[in-house]
């Protein structure tokens, strides 16, 4: 079988890792719990830069996993669920939450953590702003997005109108959704001013994490680790 040994953050054990095709970001895969490598670098960075993070209160976006909560007494979740009054829950207990409008009171998380979502989003700047709000002194957003080497702009793939129609920009495109139909339209492509957009839009200092370590099961294309961190009072 293709892949190597190494520690995992998602699960915290010594593992396997499969290599099951050549798109790793996808295909490069824990034997024990399934994370790929975006998600075992975010977990990693935490773990390293954030001691204790499992303590404090945090709140995730749209999760696809439970690898967080396995260890945070405190997480929340919620997902974008439009047909449920943000703020609430749905029948079967999901918090319905938007990113561009949250409804979390402001200095109240410790940890904001979006995971492949800000590219989902089609007010990012907003989104930005209203995770600032929330931020408790010192806290930080912490999060994945693809961001494209080869891309010097960052720019809108599509846009929603005042009567909530969306008009594609370009041909659309997809990613998976754990909730909905599974499809999750791309409202943007980010390049290499994403870090300066991110930090003028939330008014926070943008930290880019870089890895590559086999060990660690974290090496793919897209698995940068951002973290926006709020001032102490």
């Amino acid at each position: 079988m293709k892949g190597n040994q190494g520690y995992c953050h998602c699960c915290r054990k010594e593992v396997f890792f499969i290599v099951s095709g050549d798109w790793l970001r996808d295909q490069y895969i824990c034997d024990q719990c399934t994370s790929i490598p975006r998600q075992r670098h975010l977990q990693h960075i935490l773990d390293k830069h954030f001691e204790g993070w499992e303590r404090l209160s945090i709140h995730e976006s749209s999760p696809s996993s439970d690898f967080l909560s396995r260890y945070a007494p405190k997480y929340t979740s919620s997902q974008f669920l439009p047909e449920v009054p943000f703020g609430l829950t749905s029948a079967d207990g999901i918090r319905s939450e938007n990113l561009e409008a949250l409804t979390f009171a402001s200095n109240s998380i410790d940890i904001f953590v979006t995971q492949d979502v800000f590219e989902h989003i089609f007010s990012p700047d907003r989104a930005a702003r209203e995770i600032s709000r929330v931020l408790a002194p010192g806290g930080i957003h912490i999060f994945t997005a693809p961001k494209f080497e080869e891309l010097s702009k960052s720019y809108p793939r599509a846009v929603i109108n005042s009567n909530g129609s969306v008009t594609n920009l370009f041909p659309p495109e997809y990613h998976g959704n754990p909730v909905g139909d599974g499809k999750s339209l791309v409202t943007w492509h980010f390049g290499d001013d994403f870090e300066f957009l991110l930090s003028q839009w939330s008014g926070l200092p943008v930290t880019t994490y870089v890895t590559r370590d086999k060990d660690l099961g974290i090496d793919a294309k897209f698995i940068e680790v951002f973290v926006m961190r709020k001032p102490s009072d």
